[in-house]
Formats: C-alpha cells, sequence, structure tokens
C-alpha cells in the first residue's frame, strides 16, 4: 500500500491545494493521510495561557475553501490541540469532528503522528528513544529530514529510499511554503520525497 504522508498545513489554501493536485497526479493511488497542523492557531503559547474566549475568528481562520480541501483521515498536531482549549466544544462543526482525531497511528512497523511529542536539539534532531516502532514518520519542525539510528541521512527530492533495514525517523516536510510530502510504500518499504511547483 502506498501513503501520501502531508504535515504542517498551517491553513494554507494555496499550498494544500498544490500540493494535493500534485500527489493526484503523481501518486493517484496512494492514500492521502496528515500527520497535523491543519490549521495555524493565531493565539501563541504564552497567550494561549491566559486567554478568554471571544470568538473563531481570534483563535483560527475557518475559510471554507480550505475546508472542503480537508477530504483525508489526520492525526492532531500541537495547533489543533491548542486550537481544541481555546475553542469550547459547539462553536463550530468542522472542530468537533475533529476533536475525536488521534495524536498517533499505527501502520505495520511504522508509527504515524506529530512531532510535537519528541524533544528536539538546537539543531532539529528529535530524540525519538521514547518510542519503540522501527519507523517514525511525522512532521512538526518544517524541516524535511531522515534519521537511521539515530544518526542524521541526506533526504534529497525525488530519490527513492529503502527503509528495510535500520530504525528509521522520518520528517515528511511542511506542506507550508514548502509544499512537500512524501510518499511511502509499505510493500517495498521504501520512501520518496517529494515537492509540489
Amino acid at each position: 500500500m502506498q501513503y501520501a504522508l502531508i504535515a504542517d498545513l498551517h491553513s494554507s489554501f494555496s499550498d494544500t491545494r498544490a500540493v494535493l493536485q500534485d500527489i493526484r497526479k503523481r501518486a493517484p493511488a496512494a492514500t492521502i493521510f496528515s500527520l497535523g497542523d491543519l490549521h495555524e492557531c493565531h493565539v501563541g503559547k504564552k497567550r494561549a495561557r491566559r486567554y478568554t474566549y471571544e470568538s473563531i475568528a481570534h483563535v483560527v481562520t475557518l475559510n471554507s475553501e480550505y475546508l472542503q480541501l480537508l477530504d483525508f483521515e489526520t492525526l492532531l498536531g500541537n495547533q489543533e490541540e491548542r486550537i481544541f482549549s481555546l475553542v469550547p466544544f459547539g462553536m463550530s462543526r468542522s472542530l468537533d469532528q475533529l476533536r475525536s482525531a488521534l495524536r498517533t497511528k499505527q501502520i505495520g512497523d511504522a508509527l504515524f503522528l506529530h512531532g510535537d511529542q519528541f524533544e528536539w536539539s538546537y539543531e532539529l534532531v528529535p530524540d525519538t528513544t521514547r518510542f519503540k516502532q522501527r519507523l517514525l514518520f511525522f512532521g512538526h519542525s518544517h524541516q524535511r529530514g531522515l534519521f537511521k539510528d539515530g544518526h542524521r541521512m541526506s533526504a534529497h527530492l525525488d530519490i527513492p529510499i529503502s527503509v528495510k533495514k535500520g530504525r528509521y525517523a522520518i520528517n515528511v516536510g511542511p506542506v507550508l511554503v514548502e509544499r512537500e510530502w512524501l510518499l511511502y510504500d509499505t510493500e517495498t518499504a521504501s520512501i520518496l520525497y517529494r515537492q509540489a511547483r
């Protein structure tokens, strides 16, 4: 099976549309799956601690054209977690439906998650030691990355990479600005970094 993995959309209509069009053109049989941060929370972490809800527009932009693009399964990221902590249940049907999404999903020997569940070094290297799965797929840092057995490897675009042996942490790259996505093939145990133009 093939998965087209995306992350860090942050409410960007143009970037999301371009990536979805690219996926449907280059990998039409792939199942599209989001690793979180579909939305951008307008309230920062520090301000969120003392924020009093006034309106959805102050917290998140729910553009109807953007929402229509979101026809795939997703995990929750840190942006959704913050939005849910600020927007009461019942204020938005689309947010209420999203509240039931998971934080992780196991697919064979792979775990899909959002990278806010890791500790990160100053050099943007994730500490994955608390997760025992052989393959970890994630977003969060807005930087494409590949780590094998704890060591950074090259993560070039459009070059198939085998992930058959060893333990890998695979950052799929951001949709926002970079328009990146990753094709994961479970049959061949390979990944392919892609970028929409």
